[in-house]
This record gives C-alpha cells, structure tokens and sequence, in this order.
C-alpha cells in the first residue's frame, strides 16, 4: 500500500470568556485527542485566540514526545477570557511557514459569533480565500448554538474541507476525536487524471 502523506495539523482554539469552565476542560482534551494521531515526521501547532491570538510555537513544529509534552503543558495553560477575534486567527494560522512536504491542515475551533477585531462575514470569508498561501484546508468546529453556520460552512468548503456542529450535551472531545482519526490517513492530496492518446 501507498504510505500515508505526511501532515501539519495546526489547532486552533477559541479561548474567550465564554469557554470558561466544562467548554475549556473539553476543547483541551479533544485537542490531545487530536494531537495523540500525529505519527512521527508530522508537524504541528496550537494557536488560541480571545481578543488576541497566541501561538505554541512560530512555525509548526516536527511531532516527538519532546513537543509533545511542551503542547500538552501549553493547552493547560490556556485561560479564557475576551472576546472571540475569528477573523485574526484565522489569518495568523493560515500565514504561518508551512512545514516542509506536508499535506497543510487547520482544525478551527469556536462557540460563537465573532465580536472583536474584523467582525464582516464577507471580510472574514474574503481574508481565508486571499490569504491562505500554503493552501491549509480549514475543517471547522462549532460548539453550542450561537455559532455562525453560514460563516464556517463557508470557510470549510473554500478550503476543501469539512465543517462539523456539537450541540449542548453532546461531546466535544468524541467528536473532534473522530475527525483526528478522519484526518489520519489521507494518501493522495491533488490527484490529476491524464488521458493518453495513442
């Protein structure tokens, strides 16, 4: 069989005052959850955003059990507070160096609308679209019931992904553990087809 690509899965994480409590606790295991599938020669990062954005690293990093546990201490780090800035996270995440030889991808958490920094729908799906120069695909995660489905339906699909919805009640660190092992195994990322005449 064909060995998998390798991938750079970058998490990015919604840490604003809304996720303070069970959200927070859920996001950070479903984001070790995820973490967990990396095979060594993947690369990752973590980014989390309130009204600002923070970033585990500059660039992502190669997966060993070195990073690994420096990622770990860095979730329970993470503090609620803010607002929710989507559109700058987005773009930090998206901008970053790629990782060299990777299949590039972004799983985008959030629990609501955004309401600090540029809040336009059409400005956040314009800046994903323009701004993605390393051709991420972005598989978004809305959590609750106040979230912008049109907005991430949107950005997932621009970016040949996926989006995927949890509801009050439902589990959060299940969910996202099903798209890690969804995102585990891709082995062709841009098939063509050529037609040979004779």
């Amino acid at each position: 069989p064909a060995a998998a690509v390798r991938r750079e899965i970058t998490l990015v994480l919604d840490r604003s005052g809304s996720m303070r409590g069970s959200p927070m606790e859920q996001a950070r295991a479903a984001a070790w959850r995820v973490l967990e599938t990396l095979r060594d020669g993947d690369f990752f990062n973590v980014f989390d955003y309130g009204t600002s954005v923070s970033r585990f690293a500059e660039r992502p990093v190669a997966c060993d059990a070195r990073s690994l546990d420096q990622a770990r201490r860095y979730l329970v780090s993470i503090q609620p507070s803010g607002g929710t800035n989507i559109h700058d996270a987005l773009v930090e995440a998206l901008r970053q160096p790629p990782a060299p030889d990777c299949l590039p991808m972004v799983i985008f958490l959030t629990d609501g609308l955004p309401t600090v920094g540029t809040i336009s729908e059409s400005d956040i799906r314009t800046a994903v679209e323009r701004g993605n120069p390393h051709g991420r695909r972005v598989f978004t995660l809305g959590v609750g019931v106040d979230v912008n489905v049109p907005l991430l339906d949107r950005v997932a699909e621009s970016t040949r992904a996926a989006s995927a919805y949890i509801l009050p009640g439902e589990d959060i660190e299940r969910t996202v553990a099903l798209l890690g092992r969804r995102l585990a195994g891709p082995v062709l990322t841009g098939p063509e087809l050529s037609v040979l005449e004779e």
